[in-house]
Formats: C-alpha cells, sequence, structure tokens
C-alpha cells in the first residue's frame, strides 16, 4: 500500500464492522483512552510491516490492475456489503488491510465527537496547535500528546497529519471540524465554551464570512430543536459527523482512505458509459453487469401505427398531459382536438377561437399547453386573443383579448391558476396572467383580460403617447419592448425563459418578477423549452440548429445537428426514459419532413424519421410517462401513431401528425 516514501508500512487484517467508508470507528481496536497502546502493537510485522501469506504476498498485477486497489476496493465493499466475516477472512488472505490504524483513528474520533484528536490525526501536531480544548471543552492531558506522537511514529504521519488529495484546502478542513464542535456545543448547552470556539478558533480562520454571522446567530437558539431548525442540523445523534466524515474524506488522499462505495461507484460509471454508447438505450432500468448492453431498434417508436386526421388544416402545434391520458392539437383551422390516449380517441373538440369577429384564415391555433393538474388548456391565437378551457367539463373559464398581435405562446407555473403569456405584439409582449378573479375581473363566470403583471418596462397603458397620435408606447417615453416568440416556465416555477424575434434569450426572476439575463442569439429563435432541473433551456433556431443553452452562464452545452429549418416555427422537445427523471432524448421536427432524436448527453443522432411526406413537421411531443409513445405535427393533415412490433413484448408508441405549411413569421 503506497503511504508516505519512507515507510511502507501494511497494517494487520481488519476485525471489525463497517462505516460508511466500509470500515469500522474502531478497526485498530482503539479506546478513546488507550489509542496509543493499541496502535503502537497494532499488526506491523517485518521490516516493512507487511503480511505474508505462505511466505511471500502475491503483488502481481490482476488482469492489468494492481493488486492491492483491487483487494482493498473488495475489503471496503464487503464491509459495505455487511459481509464482516469474509472481509476479515480476506485480508487475512491477502495481507492487505483496508485502512492504515491513523486512518481508523482519525474515523473514530470523528464519529465519537473527539475534536482535537481529529484534528491532530488529519493535519499533524503543528497544523492543529492551539484554540479551545475539545472534546467537549475538556482539557488535553499531556499525556495524550505523547501518545500521539508514539502514533504517529508507527504510521509515518507524526508532524504532518493524514496525506492529502491534490488541491485539499486545510483551512476549509478545520472550519468543518470547529463548526461541528461549536454546533455539538451549543447542542449541550455549553454557551461559553462554544463562543470561544466561535472566537478563538472558528473567526481567526477567516472563512466563509456569511456563514460565520450565521452561527453566531445561533447563540440565540433557546432549545435543541431551535438550534437543529435554524442550522439545518440533525445534532450529534443523528447522521451530521457521518456526513461531516463524508465530506473530508473527500479531501484525504484515496491510497490511504478509499473514497466511499468505490465499487458501487465504478460499477455506476460502467452502467452509465454503457447506456450512453446504447444507440436504442430507452428504459430505466439499468443494464445487466453480466453481459455488455445494447438495446434493439424494435424497442424504439420508429415505425407509424395509427394515423388521426380531425384536422381540416395546418397542424401546428401539438402537447400531451403531463399525466399521459390526453393529447392537445392545435392548427391553421382553429380547431383545437383533445385526444384520449388510451384509445386515441376524441374527448373534446374546442372551436373557442371562432367566436371573435376575425376572418377565418386568421383564427389560426398555434400553441396549446395543459395545466400542471391537466384540469385547463390554455389555446394561444392568430386572431390576437387567448382563450383557456376546462376539459374536464368543456366550460370557457379565462380569455384575454386585449393584444393587437397574435398570442404566440404560454407558459403555466407550478399553481395552475397562473401562466405567462407572450405576443408577437410590443405593447404587451409578456404577460403574468390568472385565472383568480380580482376586482370584478370576471363575467359570466369568465375571467377576463387578468393580467396581474407586465414584463414589459415599463408596462404599456392605454394613453396617449408624446406625440399625440395614440400609436406610440402609451406611455409618452421610451420602453423596453420586445416581441416574443415562445416562452417557458422552470419546473419549479423560479426562472422564465422567453425567445424574441430580435434574435435574444430571455431569463426572469419570476419571484422578483425582474429580468436575470439577457443573451443574444445568431438567429431567429422559434422554440424553447426547460429541461426537468431547470438548469438548462433547449432551443431551435433557423438554419437547422438544436441546442441546449446553460441558463446559469448562457453558454451552450451541446449541439444537434440534421434539422433543416429555415422560415417556419419548428419546434423541439426533451422525451423518453433518462435518469432521475430527466429524458434521455432530444427531438425535434424539420422542414425536410422528418422528425429527428438524438440522445442528449451526447448528441448522437439516434433516428431522422421519414414522417410526413408533404412538408415540414412543426412540433413534436413525448409522452412524460410511457417513453415508447412519440407525437409529431406535420404538413400532411394526419395524426400518426408508432409502435413496436408486437412480437417484441413491449408498448405501443404513436405519433400525432397534421396539417398543410408550418407557421410562417
Amino acid at each position: 500500500m503506497r503511504q508516505d516514501p519512507t515507510h511502507e508500512l501494511r497494517p494487520r487484517p481488519s476485525t471489525n464492522g463497517s462505516s460508511q467508508n466500509g470500515s469500522s470507528p474502531h478497526t485498530n481496536g482503539a479506546t478513546k483512552n488507550g489509542v496509543a497502546a493499541e496502535m503502537e502493537t497494532n499488526g506491523y510485522h517485518g521490516t516493512n510491516g507487511t503480511m505474508t501469506v505462505g511466505g511471500q504476498q502475491n503483488t502481481s498485477p490482476f488482469y492489468g490492475h494492481d493488486r492491492e486497489e483491487v483487494t482493498r476496493i473488495l475489503l471496503q465493499s464487503l464491509n459495505d456489503l455487511g459481509y464482516h466475516g469474509a472481509a476479515k477472512q480476506l485480508s487475512s488472505d491477502s495481507g492487505f488491510e483496508l485502512e492504515i490504524p491513523s486512518v481508523a483513528a482519525f474515523r473514530r474520533a470523528v464519529l465519537e465527537g473527539e475534536w482535537e484528536e481529529a484534528e491532530v490525526l488529519l493535519l499533524g501536531q503543528e497544523e492543529a496547535e492551539g484554540g479551545v480544548a475539545l472534546g467537549g471543552g475538556r482539557a488535553v492531558s499531556p499525556t495524550w500528546r505523547k501518545s500521539r506522537l508514539s502514533v504517529g511514529s508507527q504510521n509515518g504521519f507524526a508532524r504532518h497529519g493524514l496525506p492529502l488529495s491534490d488541491g485539499a484546502d486545510t483551512t476549509t478542513l478545520k472550519f468543518l471540524l470547529r463548526q461541528q464542535k461549536y454546533l455539538e456545543l451549543l447542542e449541550g448547552r455549553d454557551l461559553n465554551t462554544a463562543l470561544n470556539v466561535l472566537r478563538n478558533e472558528l473567526t481567526p480562520l477567516k472563512r466563509d464570512v456569511p456563514r460565520l454571522h450565521a452561527l453566531s446567530g445561533l447563540l440565540m437558539c433557546q432549545s435543541e430543536d431551535d438550534l437543529r431548525s435554524q442550522a439545518e442540523w440533525d445534532g450529534s445523534q443523528g447522521s451530521s459527523r457521518t456526513h461531516l466524515l463524508s465530506e473530508i474524506s473527500r479531501s484525504i488522499s484515496p491510497s490511504v482512505m478509499i473514497p466511499e462505495h468505490r465499487l458501487a461507484t465504478l460499477l455506476s460509471e460502467v452502467q452509465e458509459q454503457e447506456i450512453l454508447n446504447c444507440q436504442y438505450h430507452n428504459t430505466t432500468a439499468q443494464p445487466s453487469l453480466y453481459t455488455s448492453h445494447a438495446c434493439s431498434a424494435d424497442d424504439f417508436p420508429l415505425q407509424p401505427l395509427t394515423e388521426l386526421r380531425n384536422h381540416s388544416d395546418e397542424v401546428w402545434h401539438l402537447q400531451f398531459s403531463h399525466d399521459g391520458s390526453m393529447l392537445a392539437t392545435a392548427g391553421k383551422d382553429g380547431l383545437v382536438c383533445v385526444y384520449d390516449t388510451a384509445r386515441w380517441t376524441i374527448r373534446h373538440e374546442f372551436r373557442e377561437h371562432e367566436r371573435s369577429n376575425t376572418p377565418a384564415g386568421d383564427r389560426g391555433v398555434v400553441y396549446v399547453a395543459f395545466s400542471p393538474d391537466d384540469q385547463y388548456l390554455i389555446s394561444c391565437s392568430q386572431n390576437n386573443e387567448f382563450v383557456v378551457v376546462n376539459v374536464r367539463d368543456g366550460r370557457r373559464v379565462a380569455v384575454a383579448d386585449h393584444f393587437d398581435y397574435p398570442v404566440s405562446t404560454a407558459a403555466w407555473l407550478p399553481d395552475s391558476q397562473t401562466f405567462v403569456v407572450g405576443t408577437q405584439g410590443s405593447r404587451r409582449p409578456l404577460g403574468l396572467y390568472s385565472l383568480r378573479v380580482s376586482n370584478g375581473g370576471g363575467g359570466g363566470g369568465v375571467v377576463r383580460n387578468n393580467e396581474i403583471h407586465s414584463f414589459r418596462v415599463p408596462p404599456w397603458t392605454p394613453s396617449p403617447s408624446r406625440n399625440g397620435n395614440g400609436n406610440g408606447n402609451g406611455n409618452g417615453d421610451a420602453a423596453s419592448t420586445f416581441r416574443i416568440s415562445d416562452c417557458a416556465v422552470s419546473p419549479d416555477g423560479s426562472r422564465l425563459a422567453a425567445t424574441t424575434l430580435d434574435n435574444n434569450l430571455l431569463l426572469y426572476d419570476l419571484r422578483s418578477r425582474t429580468k436575470v439575463a439577457e443573451w443574444p442569439m445568431q438567429d431567429k429563435l422559434t422554440s424553447v423549452t426547460f429541461s426537468a432541473d431547470g438548469r438548462e433551456v433547449l432551443l431551435n433556431m433557423n438554419e437547422g440548429r438544436v441546442f441546449l443553452v446553460n441558463v446559469a452562464t448562457g453558454e451552450v452545452v451541446r449541439w444537434f445537428e440534421g434539422v433543416a429549418q429555415r422560415q417556419f416555427v419548428v419546434r423541439s422537445c426533451f422525451g423518453g426514459a433518462g435518469w432521475e427523471g430527466e429524458g434521455g432524448f432530444v427531438g425535434s421536427g424539420s422542414e425536410d419532413s422528418r422528425i429527428y432524436i438524438w440522445r442528449r448527453q451526447t448528441g448522437l443522432q439516434v433516428a431522422a424519421l421519414d414522417a410526413h411526406a408533404s412538408g415540414a413537421v412543426n412540433a413534436v411531443a413525448w409522452h412524460p410517462t410511457d417513453f415508447s409513445v412519440l407525437a409529431s405535427a406535420g404538413d400532411d393533415r394526419r395524426m400518426d401513431e408508432r409502435h413496436t412490433p408486437p412480437t417484441t413484448g413491449t408498448s405501443t408508441s404513436a405519433a400525432a401528425g397534421g396539417g398543410a405549411r408550418g407557421v410562417e413569421e
């Protein structure tokens, strides 16, 4: 085992159980008051302390891998699995020990709250000198310090502590240990000692000043429960010490302290790589460790099964309900269809936009969106209005017709009562609306024009402009105006992203309702979608560019190539199976009559499906719960359902199609 260059020592086999790192806090048999005595006889043998098996230790490579590393990882894993007897036998047979005594002693010191001992073992005698007495305020005897030096002489780390990883910050490590000590003193109501630790040990480190202020405020806590709540800490009897050990262990050299659950981590990395290399992986099931992994193309939605033809003209948009039970489609004919996805039959046909006095050719519905609870459906129309209907009873519940340009997009907030609406006009380009009636905003049970906030700066008012012709911005001064092509709200409702007709991506904080970022893009943007974790947005841009952007930095994370897009609105989506709820695929429509699908993590193109032969595919949507279902809206006036062959035993998949050309701006 690689240690200090001048000390190649190997301890005796472990005789105890596991901990978070797979080793017992008492691996070396040390007790609180007898650490040194036990360590001085901890099983080192011969000139270098290495135990042998049959007179000679086997150090030959294990299929190209370092035998000691493999054995120590196996020792840790056996303890993690609870097979302590097997771990003991393996250590005895191999002559390798999981950890040196200093590491085991450090682990024990942290888990038992011996904070001065832990700091000395981790950082060395000289580095850890000074400060208030540790161990709950108890003084540390000269005998202990002498014993500590004896321990160090056996391990080779007497003055410098344990070997640390590259880049480890010793000041941060001190802060973490002393912070835990401070919190435990507060928990024990030893306020005077806690105050001394704050003043004389934590503050001189000059690390994380805001955190220091927060810690000082904890002195005012009146009870243990209050302390734990305000500190977001579960106490000395909870898991806080284990978590502290886990955090510190990342800074200790793996040559003496193996990272936690190392074998499980390695196996997970192998599985993740197998998934990334599998072109058609569309399941949440983990690949087997027994064999190499590859999914069959028969298990992917590549073949059409059903066509639904309820629209009489172009279909521009479609979306599944969040529970997957419904699919809504909309198009140039002004019709909104809601399908039952269990039987692919019509549940509702809404013609709400035909109530207006606009010509039939201007009633096209460009966007539909289900509320998060799937009770409401909003539709946005070219006739300068939006309508909200209740999909349970078909009743109209809200409408807004105070726009001067087509309404292009909408996005719901998590409460299913408020939503953002974007238009191509400069008067009300982006506003927040509510279904809750206020100030008599309802008429006949329908909420009308209930805008509760405008993201235009300043908000538009109907007063005459400064030039007196009534056609200006209505505020008599220059305004921050923009025209919206699409918008999206993050799943947690904290962020709003919007794309403008002048090629910008806007980002707002919905809690403060302020703009936090604006990033110019190279060309016209037609679609924006948040990832499930809210950290990225998926964008479509003219010249056939589909890409991911990090919303914290505005940097492009990944490009997805192949789409044809020059003059029409084309939309993309996340979908398919993925780890932790994140869709593993990206799908997009295209002006070349195809559906394009890529692996999200790599950008690898999985398929280019011939979908709607007579023109563009305007939008795609992936079923939120049945990952084998994919829908598309195209140019050939049909709803197209895709499937996998029934002999494979997989579920049916679907794709939806529709009318003629895409929406032209």
